[in-house]
């Protein structure tokens, strides 16, 4: 019982030990960790529909859909906003390429069904961090 384990061993971080509750020191440090990671993949995630929609909007030739694709990004970019650090934007930063390049291929599958009469996608295209995270 995974939450019940977390109780536990937040209990005995703030007894300092003292009640008799023992910690789970490799299976806590294993934990925290994980923890910083999916904070970290949470964003990028984020990220990556952001630059899909903005790819989207760019190269779609209809109208009626970029309306709703902006309401997403102002969606996405609200559901980062509680999460992101300075290390974490450090990460996205660096990561930043390799999320153009996924977002580009997402694009391409989802267009090759539903909009093959699109704008040529310019794979070199690229948008800042600040673009992104929409500062």
């Amino acid at each position: 019982d995974f939450y019940a384990w977390t109780q536990a061993q937040a209990e005995a971080l703030r007894q300092r030990g003292r009640s008799g509750n023992a910690l789970d020191y490799d299976n806590l440090a294993e934990e925290v960790g994980d923890m910083g990671k999916s904070e970290v993949d949470a964003v990028e995630s984020l990220a990556l529909n952001i630059l899909v929609h903005l790819i989207k909007i760019e190269c779609s030739l209809r109208e009626e859909p970029k309306a709703h694709w902006r309401a997403e990004i102002v969606a996405f970019r609200k559901g980062w906003r509680r999460k992101l650090s300075p290390s974490i934007r450090t990460i996205l930063a660096a990561d930043l390429e390799s999320l153009h390049v996924d977002a580009f291929e997402i694009v391409h599958a989802q267009f090759a069904a539903e909009e093959p009469n699109a704008l040529p996608l310019d794979e070199t295209r690229r948008w800042i961090l600040t673009d992104v995270l929409g500062e």
